[in-house]
C-alpha cells in the first residue's frame, strides 16, 4: 500500500452558531453534507422548521459571519433579494466555513408556540368574489392552539385524499375555538375542486399547526403590511390583533392589491377597521382596472412612498413572489431595514 494510499481522509467539519434574539446561541459541529437544520436538530437547537423542503420558509435563518451555501435546486421560497442579503433556509444551507447564522425569533418560540394535530368543523362558507371562499370554522374541544401568533398558518387536509395545504389564519387568538380563513380557488387542484365542487357547512378537515415564523413583531413601532390577493388573511390577522391590544397611537398601513377590481374582496370589513382604528390607512389598489374604478391605479408596493417611512418601520409582506420581490425592494430603497422586513409566500402551485 502505498503512503498515499495509507492517508486517512480526514471529514471537513465547521463550527456552526445559531444566534437567537432573545440572545441565547447554541454551538454545534457540522460535518460535510449535513444541512444547518440537520446539525440543529441532531443537536437539540430549537430551530422552527415545518415542510423539510425548501418551501415554507419556517427555517430562515441570516448568515452572520461565515460562508453558508444553498442547495439551489430546492429553493423555492427564498426571495433573490433575500438570498443576497446573506437570508438562507437551513433546510437547504450547508456550513462551508465556521459562521453565525441568525434566528429573528426567541429561543423560546418553538416550545411556546408546538404544532399539534386536531379537527376543525365549517360553519360557514362564503364566495367573497369570483375565485375566493372565506371559511369559518370551529376548533374541537381538544385542541391547542391558544398560543398562536397573529400571521401565523396551519396545513388542512383535503377531505377524501392524503393531501394537506398551508393557508393563514385571518382571525386572532382571541377568537378561538374559531378560526377563519380566505383561500382562492383555482381552475384545477385537490383543494380548490374540493371548495368548489363538494365543500359543505358540517363537514370537518384535519388541521395541523400552527407554524411559520411570519408573525407580529413588535407593537411600538410604525408598521407596514402589503398583501396580493389572499395573502391579506395574515394581514387581517395583525390588525385585529392591534386593534384588541389598543394599538393607536403608531401609524399602520395596509397597501392590499390585486390586479382587477372583481379580484378585490373584504372592502366592507377593511373599511370597519378603518372606522374602528384611526391610525389605519387602507390603500386599496388596482394594476389593471377596468370600467369605471376609482380608486389607485398601481401595483400595491407602490402606494408605499418614503414619507411613510421611519427608522424603525417594520413591514410585513404576503403574496405571490414576484410581489414580495417588487416590494421588499421598493421598501429599501425607500430605507427600510432589510432585517425588518418579513415576507410570507402566498403559493398557489398546488392549490
Amino acid at each position: 500500500m502505498s503512503s498515499a494510499e495509507a492517508v486517512a481522509v480526514q471529514e471537513v467539519t465547521s463550527k456552526v452558531t445559531y444566534r437567537f434574539n432573545d440572545g441565547v446561541e447554541f454551538e454545534a459541529v457540522s460535518g460535510e453534507g449535513e444541512s444547518l437544520l440537520d446539525v440543529a436538530r441532531n443537536n437539540e437547537v430549537p430551530i422552527v422548521h415545518q415542510c423539510l423542503t425548501g418551501s415554507c420558509a419556517s427555517c430562515i435563518c441570516r448568515v452572520e459571519t461565515g460562508d453558508v451555501s444553498m442547495d439551489s435546486d430546492r429553493v423555492m421560497s427564498l426571495l433573490p433579494s433575500e438570498a443576497r442579503e446573506g437570508f438562507r433556509l437551513t433546510c437547504t444551507a450547508y456550513a462551508d466555513t465556521d459562521c453565525v447564522v441568525d434566528l429573528d425569533y426567541p429561543s423560546t418560540f418553538s416550545e411556546d408556540h408546538a404544532a399539534s394535530q386536531s379537527v376543525i368543523t365549517i360553519e360557514a362558507l362564503e364566495w367573497v368574489n369570483h375565485n375566493t371562499v372565506r371559511i369559518t370554522a370551529e376548533l374541537d374541544d381538544d385542541a391547542e392552539m391558544e398560543n398562536f401568533e397573529a400571521g401565523q398558518y396551519v396545513q388542512l387536509k383535503v377531505p377524501g385524499t392524503e393531501e394537506w395545504r398551508s393557508y393563514s389564519m385571518s382571525s386572532t387568538v382571541r377568537d378561538l375555538p374559531e378560526l377563519t380563513f380566505y383561500i382562492r380557488v383555482l381552475d384545477d387542484g385537490v383543494m380548490s375542486n374540493y371548495l368548489r365542487d363538494h365543500a359543505a357547512v358540517g363537514d370537518t378537515l384535519e388541521i395541523d399547526g400552527p407554524y411559520g415564523v411570519f408573525y407580529l413583531r413588535e407593537e411600538k413601532v410604525p408598521q407596514i403590511m402589503i398583501a396580493g390577493g389572499t395573502g391579506l388573511a395574515p394581514m387581517m390577522s395583525m390588525i385585529d390583533t392591534l386593534r384588541l391590544s389598543n394599538f393607536r397611537r403608531k401609524p399602520v398601513i395596509l397597501a392590499f392589491g390585486c390586479s382587477f377590481e372583481k379580484d378585490l374582496f373584504a372592502q366592507d370589513e377593511l373599511e370597519l377597521r378603518g372606522n374602528w382604528m384611526r391610525n389605519l390607512d387602507v390603500r386599496t389598489c388596482v394594476s389593471r382596472p377596468e370600467g369605471d374604478w376609482d380608486g389607485l391605479n398601481m401595483r400595491a408596493q407602490y402606494s408605499i412612498t418614503e414619507d411613510d417611512i421611519t427608522e424603525d418601520t417594520i413591514a410585513y409582506l404576503c403574496g405571490p413572489p414576484a410581489m414580495n420581490e417588487a416590494a421588499r425592494e421598493h421598501l429599501e430603497e425607500l430605507g427600510v431595514k432589510g432585517e425588518n422586513i418579513h415576507v410570507e409566500l402566498f403559493d398557489t402551485a398546488h392549490a
